[in-house]
């Protein structure tokens, strides 16, 4: 009897592992997709008309360059209780002259389009902004003045960066990387002082 019962609840946990999926976690999603070959972030906005800012807010797993999308991943497109996008007033995550204390990373977008819209080169010098300071996309085409010790760079956002690290993270391109930080492979991250110019 007490190996049947010991079968049971094997077989039970084994069901509930094999059947769970990241979007049980995630109650609130009300709209999902599964990715398909051939799938880009892009693609998927042009098949469902989810906005692009949305679809990174909402998986905040998709890289920035949305290099890691899987053939039968479950992406979230809306969630209950919220508007399809997340945004505040436009200005109210930075305006000119507003400067925030953050870690910045480096990325390669190879050719990949950028949250607002645009093919990025590793060549460009662009910023991807974390969720925070996001805003929806508000800043798309603003300047952001970074500053590194006694370095300062401007760079242009252009992208959103959903695993950023910090509240004020911010994720840039290696041009601008390497002026602020010589040894910026080495360090992977560095602490920076940054804000938008216009």
């Amino acid at each position: 009897m007490l190996a049947n019962l010991f079968s049971l609840l094997v077989a039970s946990l084994v069901a509930v592992t094999i059947s769970a999926s990241p979007l049980q976690t995630r109650q609130s999603c009300t709209s999902t997709y599964t990715v398909v070959s051939g799938d880009t972030c892009n693609l998927i906005v042009a098949k469902t008309g989810v906005a692009l800012a949305t679809l990174y807010e909402l998986n905040p797993a998709v890289n920035s360059g949305c290099t890691n999308l899987a053939i039968g991943e479950v992406l979230c497109l809306s969630e209950s209780g919220a508007a399809t996008t997340t945004s505040t007033a436009s200005g109210s995550t930075g305006t000119a002259g507003s400067t925030f204390n953050g870690i910045a990373t480096y990325y390669d977008p190879n050719g990949g389009y950028g949250a607002c819209g645009n093919i990025l080169e590793n060549t460009d010098a662009v910023v991807a902004l974390g969720p925070a300071t996001w805003d929806g996309g508000a800043h798309c085409g603003e300047t952001v003045s970074i500053t590194y010790g006694s370095v300062t760079v401007d760079v242009v956002v252009a992208d959103l960066c959903p695993g950023c690290q910090g509240t004020y993270g911010i994720d840039l391109t290696e041009p601008p990387m390497s002026q602020l930080d010589a040894a910026y492979v080495f360090d992977g991250h560095i602490n920076v002082v940054w804000g938008f110019v216009n």
